[in-house]
C-alpha cells in the first residue's frame, strides 16, 4: 500500500487511487502523462484522428461522454489501461462501484488539467465550456472525499470567474454553489472542520488584500496575469505546495 501526505488538490494527480495497489497507480500515471504530453506537443495528430471519425479520438478531444467500444471499455481508455484498472479493482470489496468512481475522478482531473492549460488560449469559448463541466462535477468529487470543502470552494470561485463576467451575478452563483457543496460534503470531525475553516479564512484574507491592491492601480496598470499569479501564490502559501 502507498501512503502519502495530503497535498493541495492541484498538486495531486491521482491521490484518490493511492489506497489501491501499485498496478492501478502506474496505469493512472501513464494515462495522465499521455494526456499532458499530447497537449504539450499539440493536437495535430489528434485532430486528424477526430476527422477520421474514430470514437477514441472524439472522446479524448471533445467534451461529450466517451462511447463504449465493442469490448465494453470507454473510448478514452486503451485496452491495456482498462485491463489494468479492472485487475486492480479486484482488490476492492465493491470493484464495479470503485471502478466507476476512479474513472470519474480520472476524467475530472484530466479536464481540470485541460482547463488550466487553456489559461492563455485565445479560445475562451472552449475554456468556458470546460469550466462549466467542472462546475457540475465538483459536488460529486467533494462527496467522494477527493477534494476538501475549502478546495472545492476555491475551485468553484475560480471556475465562475471564467463563466460569469458580472461580479454581482458571479457572487450569487458562487453562493448558490457553496450551498450545493455543503449539502454534498461528508461530515468532518470537529478538528478537521476547524482547520479547514482557519485555512479558508486565511486565504480569503490574502485574497482580499491582493484584489484590493489590484483594484487600487490605474486601469492601464492592471495585469490580470499578475492577479492570477498572486492568487495562485496565496493558495499555495495557505494550502501548501511549491
Amino acid at each position: 500500500m502507498i501512503s502519502y501526505s495530503r497535498p493541495q488538490f492541484w498538486q495531486r494527480t491521482w491521490f484518490t487511487l493511492l489506497c489501491m495497489g501499485v498496478a492501478v497507480a502506474a496505469v493512472v500515471a501513464w494515462w495522465m502523462w499521455q494526456g499532458r504530453s499530447a497537449a504539450a506537443s499539440g493536437d495535430v495528430a489528434l485532430a486528424a484522428r477526430v476527422s477520421s471519425g474514430t470514437a477514441e479520438a472524439a472522446a479524448r478531444a471533445g467534451l461529450q461522454e466517451p462511447a463504449l467500444l465493442s469490448d465494453g471499455r470507454p473510448a478514452d481508455f486503451s485496452a491495456e489501461e482498462w485491463g489494468a484498472l479492472k485487475e486492480a479493482m479486484k482488490q476492492s470489496s465493491q470493484p464495479e462501484a470503485e471502478l466507476k468512481r476512479v474513472v470519474a475522478y480520472l476524467r475530472f482531473q484530466k479536464r481540470f488539467d485541460q482547463w488550466q492549460g487553456l489559461r492563455d488560449s485565445p479560445d475562451t469559448g472552449l475554456r468556458r465550456q470546460v469550466a462549466a463541466t467542472l462546475v457540475e462535477q465538483v459536488p460529486e468529487r467533494l462527496k467522494e472525499g477527493e477534494v476538501t470543502m475549502g478546495e472545492a470552494q476555491l475551485l468553484l470561485s475560480a471556475l465562475w470567474s471564467d463563466l460569469e463576467p458580472d461580479e454581482a451575478r458571479r457572487r450569487q452563483r458562487i453562493e448558490e454553489g457553496i450551498k450545493i457543496l455543503q449539502a454534498a460534503a461528508p461530515q468532518p470531525d470537529a478538528d478537521q472542520a476547524r482547520r479547514e475553516a482557519d485555512r479558508l479564512t486565511e486565504y480569503k484574507r490574502r485574497e482580499s488584500a491582493i484584489v484590493l491592491e489590484y483594484q487600487s492601480r490605474p486601469e492601464t496598470q492592471r495585469d490580470p496575469a499578475w492577479l492570477e499569479a498572486q492568487l495562485d501564490d496565496a493558495r499555495r502559501a495557505v494550502y501548501g505546495g511549491n
